[in-house]
C-alpha cells in the first residue's frame, strides 16, 4: 500500500525559499531577516543547489512574530 506523501503529518518537511514565502505569507524583506537573524537556515541541496528551510524553522520564526513586542493584540482588532 503507496501513502500519498502529501497526507502524512508534517509534510513537507523541508521547502524551497519559493514555497516558504507562500507557506508563511511574509515578504521577501521579511524572510531575508529572517536568514540574517539566524532564524530560519536555507540549505543549497541537490544539482542545482536548490536551498531549503526546516518547515519547524518556519513555524517557529512564525510564532515568535505574534510573541514579540512588536505583534499586535487581536483584542484591539474588536
Amino acid at each position: 500500500m503507496t501513502r500519498d506523501l502529501a497526507s502524512l503529518p508534517g509534510w513537507p518537511v523541508a521547502l524551497t525559499e519559493a514555497e516558504a514565502l507562500e507557506y508563511t505569507r511574509v515578504s521577501v524583506a521579511q524572510m531575508k531577516d529572517w536568514r540574517t537573524r539566524g532564524l530560519v537556515r536555507f540549505v543549497p541541496r541537490g544539482r542545482n543547489g536548490a536551498a531549503i528551510a526546516l518547515r519547524v524553522d518556519l513555524d517557529a520564526a512564525i510564532d515568535a512574530l505574534f510573541e514579540g513586542p512588536g505583534a499586535t493584540s487581536t483584542d484591539q482588532w474588536f
